[in-house]
């Protein structure tokens, strides 16, 4: 196991129930988003974060990755597991 898996283990543990199931969905998103482009391979080791990050955001903007999900409201409620707010 590499120092980045048991940082994310030890992050991932420290989150309460609730926050460790985005996570999750997270994860498979990640996977199902693999899964579907292969030849995302080239990934660059030195590439600083935010020059990533933007660069992967560009991808996900052109490529609609939501266009699945028909009410977004209750889609954030279900994965959040938000509780009713008190009037």
């Amino acid at each position: 196991m590499n120092a980045l898996t048991k940082q994310l283990i030890y992050e991932v543990e420290t989150l309460p129930p609730s926050m460790q199931q985005e996570v999750f969905h997270f994860v498979e998103f990640l996977k199902l988003k693999m899964a579907q482009s292969p030849q995302r391979e080239e990934v660059c080791e030195d590439e600083p974060t935010g020059t990533k990050l933007a660069r992967l955001m560009e991808e996900a903007a052109t490529k609609n990755l939501f266009a699945e999900i028909k009410d977004p409201a209750a889609w954030q409620r279900e994965i959040r597991q938000d509780r009713p707010l008190l009037d």
